[in-house]
């Protein structure tokens, strides 16, 4: 049997993996992911223009006034944000999307993004979960539904609420959630009940639906909403725009960063106080231009590493480092040399 990292029998003189092997169906999934990924993080940076931008700061300003009693900030902002590219100026999205399916890609690829084209809200009950399979029935159709997610976290009981898309990687009725989908626990049932409500009336704006989490609850309460009602679900982000940070103190971008950095070394019993007091003076010091605060974790945690300021015992390879924060290895490579820079002043 060839390995793959032997040469490959084609003559290329290249390594199996690097050449027929990626036809593997293996290679081929990861090849196929990695194509979404970058096509994926292209969109902001190809479709938005000036009037986007200051749109959506209007609009992320409104949202955090009006709905900040029941969510935290950092989601407000990823569901104004996604909310005005997939649902209300939904021709971004399309126009973009139809303009990478011109191009020569991966069937499957293509096969995707065609899927994709369609955003839509879905209220669903958590049937069950298996693993990282999650089985969901729509409240309002009561179509059944298969998507991924974390096996260390169990939704069974709950329901899921937010923007999805079609993606048969997952199966006939697989379902990709997007950064925003958020669950609500049994206990918030007239929450759930009132956007079954909403949606069966064929209700599409975006913000009359959200308003649902401040209209269900009490005006005496509201200010328990936030840490009782949604918990966010952890899935792969669709689409970010760009954050840059520049304040001297920590914002909640750069706090998610160093949460995320310590996450890693707690998980892995590794002892890196010097190095996480590095990283604060580093982020306080230096604009981040980032679209995922995991894609800047994760290429600390390898600069801190490669420096021998964090201790060995955790990932040592940088796929598996980027695995762990669920995003490209190719994407942390920018934000590890920077920090490493930083690191050897």
């Amino acid at each position: 049997m060839i390995g793959r990292n032997d040469p490959c029998p084609c003559g290329s003189g290249k390594k199996y993996k690097k050449c027929c092997g990626k036809n593997a169906v293996g290679d081929i999934s990861t090849l196929v992911s990695e194509d979404i990924d970058r096509i994926v993080e292209g969109f902001v940076k190809e479709s938005f223009n000036t009037a986007d931008y200051h749109a959506l700061e209007k609009r992320n300003h409104q949202w955090q006034n009006a709905l900040n009693p029941a969510f935290a900030d950092s989601l407000i902002d990823t569901i104004a944000m996604e909310t005005y590219i997939y649902i209300d100026r939904p021709n971004l999205w399309r126009n973009y999307l139809n303009k990478q399916l011109a191009q020569p890609i991966r069937p499957q690829v293509k096969d995707i993004l065609s899927a994709w084209l369609t955003p839509a809200f879905l209220l669903a009950k958590v049937e069950s979960q298996n693993g990282e399979l999650i089985t969901l029935i729509d409240e309002v159709s009561k179509k059944r539904y298969l998507m991924t997610g974390s096996p260390s976290k169990k939704f069974s009981g709950n329901w899921l609420f937010g923007i999805f898309m079609p993606d048969k990687r997952k199966g006939e009725n697989g379902l990709t959630a997007t950064s925003s989908v958020i669950f609500i626990p049994n206990d918030k049932v007239n929450i759930s009940k009132a956007l079954a409500s909403k949606l069966e009336s064929n209700v599409t704006d975006s913000f009359e639906l959200y308003k649902t989490f401040l209209e269900a609850v009490a005006p005496e309460v509201q200010s328990e909403v936030a840490a009782t009602v949604v918990e966010e679900v952890p899935v792969t982000k669709a689409v970010e725009v760009e954050k840059t940070v520049t304040e001297s103190e920590l914002s909640p971008f750069q706090t998610e960063i160093l949460e995320l950095v310590q996450q890693y070394v707690t998980e892995y019993n590794l002892s890196a106080d010097s190095f996480t007091a590095l990283l604060q003076q580093y982020l306080e010091q230096n604009t981040v231009k980032a679209k995922k605060a995991n894609t800047v974790a994760a290429g600390a945690v390898l600069a801190g590493q490669a420096a021998a300021i964090i201790p060995e015992g955790g990932l040592s390879k940088v796929k598996d480092v980027a695995a762990y924060y669920e995003v490209s290895a190719s994407s942390v490579s920018k934000y590890r040399d920077q920090i490493s820079e930083f690191l050897a002043q």
